[in-house]
């Protein structure tokens, strides 16, 4: 455990010096294009499209990997360089998550209360929807608990809120682990492990190569030729996932969710990384301009993967009966894109509105335990 909290420890002192630009319009576009592939190959079903793109269909849980990796990533880096407290952590971490997690919940009702009784064929007894006990999915969603223990509580037809509990779960530990002083924070640790269930736990250190990858990239340059190898080696192995992943004994499960393939994701991802970043580190700056274009495309990706699939479904029953033509696919794609891109200065204004409302009330609760103490 002292090793563990070390390492952590470790990487905040020796790496605080600037992200190079380069490198993070690079992560930028690669959430936002593993965002529209997670999307289009949502897109892509019979019912939504007849197919179109349909290809991308099999790689949409490598991109959810590549986002797991990504966070771990950031949060190495955001930990060192801007939330460098607790209380910072916090409020940046809530405001991130609940800002689209709201109003995710709330189209996903709407759409949904609409579309059952507009077009009952693409809900009552399909795969995708989840109609029982809608109360209890849409609070386990919003509390971030609708995969503990697999319990698969998604709201509605949002299947890709599945991924938000392992997210929340990962910021949590990654909170008690970095920022705990406390040695019994091993004990809240192992509390959130046990809480989160087998398959959120399992899948913690796919998370953590991202933060690993981060103190490699700050810590250690790599010589020019490795980068390249290990950056082309990364996207080697993310290309050929589906294949890697039908192979029989690389199929192992836990509570049905797949394991080992994500692992391989997960080490395919790090690696690509860590090459990507000693090439970009070399490269010359990008213009202000595109690097500010990248910046607001990527804006849109946490809005886009959790909004696109009740907009698919709006799109579906509200557009062209038939899925196979050009007006509706056109219709379900471009119109899905618009109102991500509308939608999302609205949400950012909800993330920064959060963060100073959660922000005052932990400065004001310090000050009352502050006032306390002295009397």
């Amino acid at each position: 455990m002292g090793m563990l909290d070390a390492s952590f420890k470790h990487a905040a002192i020796c790496c605080r010096k600037a992200m190079p630009s380069n490198f993070s319009a690079y992560l930028d576009l690669v959430r936002f294009l593993a965002a529209m592939v997670v999307f289009l190959g949502h897109a892509s079903g019979i019912h939504w499209t007849a197919g179109f793109l349909w290809q991308l269909g099999p790689y949409g849980d490598t991109c959810v990997v590549i986002f797991f990796v990504l966070s771990g990533f950031v949060i190495g880096y955001v930990s060192d360089e801007k939330e460098r407290t607790p209380d910072a952590y916090l409020t940046s971490r809530v405001a991130r998550l609940w800002s689209v997690v709201v109003p995710a919940l709330a189209l996903t009702f709407v759409v949904d209360w609409f579309g059952v009784r507009t077009a009952p064929e693409l809900y009552l007894g399909q795969p995708w929807f989840a109609g029982d006990r809608p109360a209890l999915h849409y609070l386990a969603s919003f509390l971030m608990l609708q995969e503990v223990w697999d319990m698969n509580l998604v709201p509605g037809v949002n299947g890709p809120f599945w991924s938000l509990s392992y997210e929340a779960f990962y910021y949590l530990l990654f909170g008690i682990i970095f920022y705990g002083k406390h040695t019994l924070k091993w004990l809240a640790v192992g509390l959130v492990l046990i809480l989160s269930g087998p398959v959120i736990a399992a899948l913690f250190p796919v998370w953590a190569l991202g933060f690993l990858a981060y103190r490699q990239c700050r810590a250690r340059p790599l010589a020019l030729p490795l980068c390249v190898l290990l950056a082309l080696a990364g996207l080697a192995l993310l290309a050929a996932s589906p294949s890697l992943r039908s192979v029989p004994w690389l199929r192992f499960q836990i509570m049905g969710d797949e394991i080992l393939g994500r692992y391989i994701d997960g080490l395919a991802f790090f690696m690509h990384l860590v090459g990507a970043y000693g090439i970009a580190s070399r490269m010359p700056r990008l213009p202000g301009r595109l690097k500010q274009t990248i910046s607001t495309v990527a804006a849109t990706t946490f809005p886009l993967y959790l909004l696109h699939r009740p907009l698919i479904q709006f799109f579906s029953y509200a557009g062209p009966a038939d899925a196979s033509s050009w007006q509706r696919r056109m219709l379900l794609i471009v119109g899905t894109l618009a109102i991500v891109w509308v939608a999302t200065p609205a949400i950012e204004k909800l993330r920064l509105w959060m963060r100073g409302k959660l922000g005052g009330l932990l400065a004001q609760m310090r000050e009352s335990r502050g006032l306390a103490h002295r009397v």
